[in-house]
């Protein structure tokens, strides 16, 4: 009766793997109470010497089968009123509360594992959608690559799988299965306080995939305006033509990939050889990468400072001006640096920028 009851309370939805925790360890001390207090009755009268702390000491060692001998029963109802019992039941008691407790350990892990379990991270990175397990896997590796998001946790929310690949896991990412589009599921991908999210196309083949992006992105964006938070986000985009839709948006940017490795073939075909700078470009394992730099060095020419680039024994060259929604590649020399300019640095480190300016500045 006792083990039905027990067993009836430790699978009950309701309670958290602590819960189980607590129950199985208070049933465990609550038993060695139970005996401890019975055995130092039993025997106190014969056993002159014996506190209700060896008694105690007893129950435990017996109950866990470990059986030292330094205290033992020598009264009738000490043997089979107290040690019996406390060997039949107790030994079992403990042995079928572990064993519900690895049970509930382990229906914790597939759940995990299958993406039920709501995500406690913070300040992680989402990634919605799951088009292909090599494509996230390489959209990690990239993040990964980089000073700033070397140990970011990542949480990938789809409901295109029923587990995590065996890949993915081993890159540390947490998976929870859900539909990126209903805002309860970014919920339990803990989105608000998530640092920023990728969301894929759902269907790389299909252009309709570009609403679904849109929609979640927009998601994003309001709960980040709710609650006063930055969440970067980034969308994927099937079409070129989804640009101009998701520039009336919220999004803090979109990437279309129409056309984009076209346009890398032709490049390559008219100048063999930029396959590998665009390669080298394209990646944070590798090489040197371009930078968008905030920049105090309002009013200098362009000139000046790719001057003072060059110069510099930081190894760095400044090609461009973000200037609003436009990006000048090798703008004229005359281009003077306004207030809300952004630079494009082709640096090894972010850091070599601040440490270049901060000289120019000093000078």
């Amino acid at each position: 009766m006792i083990f039905v009851i027990l067993r009836r309370i430790l699978q009950l939805g309701k309670i958290s793997l602590l819960g189980r925790i607590l129950i199985a360890l208070s049933g465990a001390f609550l038993l060695n109470l139970i005996f401890g207090v019975g055995f130092y009755y039993a025997e106190r009268d014969v056993q002159a010497d014996l506190t209700l702390t060896d008694s105690i000491w007893w129950a435990m060692v017996t109950m866990t089968t470990v059986g030292y001998g330094d205290y033992y029963p020598q009264t009738f109802i000490g043997r089979f009123f107290i040690a019996y019992p406390c060997f039949i039941l107790g030994i079992g008691l403990i042995g079928y509360l572990l064993g519900s407790l690895a049970e509930a350990l382990i229906d914790f892990s597939a759940r995990k594992r299958k993406g039920l379990a709501p995500c406690k991270m913070k300040n992680h990175i989402i990634i919605c959608h799951c088009p292909s397990e090599s494509k996230v896997l390489q959209i990690v590796q990239e993040i990964r690559a980089t000073e700033r998001h070397r140990d970011t946790d990542i949480v990938l929310l789809c409901d295109s799988i029923d587990e995590i690949p065996h890949s993915l896991r081993k890159e540390g990412i947490e998976f929870v299965k859900g539909d990126p589009t209903d805002d309860l599921a970014l919920e339990r991908a803990n989105i608000r306080l998530a640092t920023g999210a990728f969301v894929l196309a759902k269907d790389p083949g299909s252009p309709s995939s570009d609403a679904c992006t849109y929609a979640i992105g927009s998601i994003i964006e309001h709960i980040e305006q709710e609650t006063g938070t930055n969440i970067n986000t980034v969308a994927e985009l099937v079409n070129e033509r989804s640009l101009r839709m998701v520039s009336h948006s919220t999004i803090d940017s979109a990437v279309a990939t129409e056309g984009i490795c076209d346009r890398i073939l032709v490049q390559e075909f008219l100048h063999p050889g930029l396959h590998g700078a665009f390669s080298q470009l394209l990646s944070n394992k590798v090489g040197s990468q371009l930078y968008v730099c905030e920049t105090r060095l309002t009013g200098k020419p362009i000139r000046e400072l790719q001057a003072a680039a060059l110069k510099s024994d930081t190894e760095l060259q400044i090609i461009g001006i973000k200037r609003g929604a436009d990006s000048i590649l090798n703008p004229a020399k005359s281009v003077i640096i306004e207030a809300s300019d952004q630079l494009f640095v082709l640096t090894d480190s972010r850091k070599h920028f601040t440490d270049f300016e901060n000289a120019l500045l000093a000078s």
